[in-house]
């Protein structure tokens, strides 16, 4: 672990850019062309070596008059061949943070000293030969040309990352999305631990040991204000797999009114090879700040409430309540569910065990609190819990066909019931439950609004007569309706019949012709090919599994034909 490196607090560029500058034609002599072709993490830190000003000064130790980043140019005036003298000069200048030493022939001397390369080469420390008649002054030019692209073009960098982090936290899984907004940069990644989550984001190398960062980490960063070392943000180099990665981590941690932590420290990283930039520090501070809000309330007392409040809504029955209580309550529910509402669907979100999210850190199928805050802000409602698998919400109107393929882009399946008055949402939730088990075994949205585009017949059906009951819901939507109850009564006969129009016409006394004509339209409004054996069957199944809900005698669907 070490401190925060200098060259973050000032604006600086790569030395590429001197050396890519085709009117500088400037070659670098140090670290060695041969080291720097077998070594490519250290050609790659050579290049990337931040450069915040370039400086003439021709003194004996000009280190004591510059700053980390600094690039100091020279024409040789304090160099005689002194090898001792040329080993003691470079090792101030790595002390005093200077980036690299700039070297111009003509008219002092018209090759390096033999002694300074070789003492630049022994610490492998930047070295770059400028030939005449090239001025420092191009250089200077070319270095603050460059460092004011940079802050125009960080500035507008940083408030385009502040708004996709700031949109991140409002998305499904903020803590997920946060970490990959924050290391969308090439050789970035990002790692972010709340209690025993862990969250990744960019390609975080295999052989980085995170538990044993995060330890250090914590120790340093979770040291009381004002403690020798404490800080909120510390810093480290990592080196795995040929690669080296300069680290920085922030505490997200909130603190509560009396300056004690909330349950389940956070902490955030940021890493990228070779060096992190000023973009990287402020960045991760912010989303360190956007992780410390989204962690502010009382993670545990507002579960709670949720929970308590889903459960007398649901427990507590409102056709039992009495009077203007009755009235009040019916009230406040549709002023919570946005006003105006007369009645209101239930719904429940549940993960599909087959679609789990890529870099999701939650398994398959299952559900974590923070969920919860995705779907009030899908549904619009602020009625939602989370309770086991499942998160469960009323809303006043049902999830639009957008809102639900968005939440199967998600990976979720959601079970909306129909509607159904205010004072019997517990008939509400049950009603979601059955058609939760259908959408599990479908394997997609069961809307009981509106009937749904799959065509498979699930098969817990045979094993599970709610599930039957609520796909058959499903499928028979278009003729369950009172208007088409001979529609419904002459197809429920002609498949029990096997297709015959004359038993069928016989069983509900009518003309055979009439019977053609009412299964006919059946079949159109169920869009259905009833010449298929397989379908018919499917049907037959449907009809079947409705039908013990019918009393007796009377068709599925509670009306009769004759």
């Amino acid at each position: 672990m070490h401190d925060e490196p200098d060259y973050f607090d000032r604006a600086t560029v790569p030395l590429a850019t001197l050396l890519d500058e085709p009117s500088l034609q400037a070659e670098l002599a140090s670290p060695a062309p041969r080291v720097l072709a077998t070594d490519a993490r250290l050609a790659a830190q050579i290049r990337s070596t931040p450069v915040a000003a370039a400086i003439v000064i021709e003194l004996d130790d000009p280190g004591q008059y510059m700053l980390p980043g600094d690039l100091l140019m020279v024409t040789g005036l304090a160099f005689s061949g002194d090898a001792e003298h040329d080993r003691d000069y470079i090792a101030r200048l790595r002390a005093s943070g200077v980036s690299a030493l700039v070297f111009g022939l003509e008219p002092v001397h018209a090759e390096i000293p033999p002694t300074l390369l070789a003492a630049c080469r022994e610490a492998n420390f930047p070295l770059i030969v400028l030939p005449p008649p090239i001025y420092f002054a191009a250089v200077t030019s070319i270095v603050n040309r460059a460092l004011e692209t940079e802050r125009t073009r960080a500035l507008e960098h940083m408030n385009t990352l502040a708004r996709h982090l700031t949109e991140a936290v409002l998305q499904h899984r903020p803590a997920q999305r946060l970490v990959e907004r924050l290391a969308t940069e090439p050789g970035s990644w990002a790692a972010l631990r709340i209690g025993d989550e862990l969250y990744l984001g960019g390609v975080v190398p295999d052989e980085l040991a995170l538990a044993e960062m995060f330890t250090e980490f914590d120790e340093r960063l979770r040291r009381p204000r004002g403690a020798k070392g404490g800080a909120s943000t510390a810093f480290t180099t990592l080196r795995t797999a040929g690669a080296e990665y300069e680290v920085a981590a922030h505490e997200a941690t909130p603190r509560t009114s009396r300056n004690r932590s909330v349950d389940g420290n956070a902490i955030l990283t940021i890493g990228r090879a070779p060096r992190l930039t000023r973009i990287d520090l402020t960045a991760l501070q912010l989303a360190a700040n956007l992780v410390g809000l989204l962690l502010q309330l009382p993670a545990a007392q507002s579960m709670a409430v949720d929970q308590l409040l889903m459960q007398l809504l649901m427990e507590r029955h409102g056709s039992q309540l009495l009077g203007a209580e009755r009235d009040r309550f019916a009230r406040l529910l549709a002023n919570s569910l946005g006003g105006g509402s007369k009645t209101a669907h239930a719904v429940i979100a549940m993960r599909d065990p087959n679609a789990a999210a890529i870099g999701d850190p939650v398994p398959a199928g299952e559900t974590v609190a923070s969920d919860t805050n995705w779907l009030r802000q899908l549904l619009h409602t602020p009625l939602v819990e989370h309770r086991s698998k499942q998160l469960r919400a009323f809303v006043a109107s049902a999830p639009s066909q957008s809102e639900l393929q968005h939440a199967g882009q998600l990976g979720w399946l959601l079970a909306v019931s129909k509607p159904h008055p205010l004072l019997e949402l517990p008939t509400a939730m049950q009603e979601a439950e059955v058609l939760a088990r259908a959408a599990l075994h479908i394997g997609s949205h069961v809307d009981g609004t509106a009937p749904p585009a799959e065509a498979s017949w699930p098969l817990g059906a045979a094993a599970d007569p709610a599930v039957a009951r609520a796909a058959a819901t499903q499928w028979l939507a278009p003729i369950l309706t009172a208007e088409t109850a001979e529609q419904r009564a002459a197809l429920t006969s002609w498949l029990h019949q096997h297709g015959s129009w004359d038993r069928s016409a016989r069983e509900l006394g009518v003309h055979r012709n009439t019977v053609r004509r009412l299964v006919g339209d059946a079949q159109l409004r169920l869009g259905r090919d009833l010449d298929d054996p397989l379908e018919r069957a499917r049907v037959l199944l449907a009809l079947t599994a409705l039908a013990a809900d019918s009393p007796p005698g009377v068709p599925p669907g509670g009306s009769s034909a004759t």
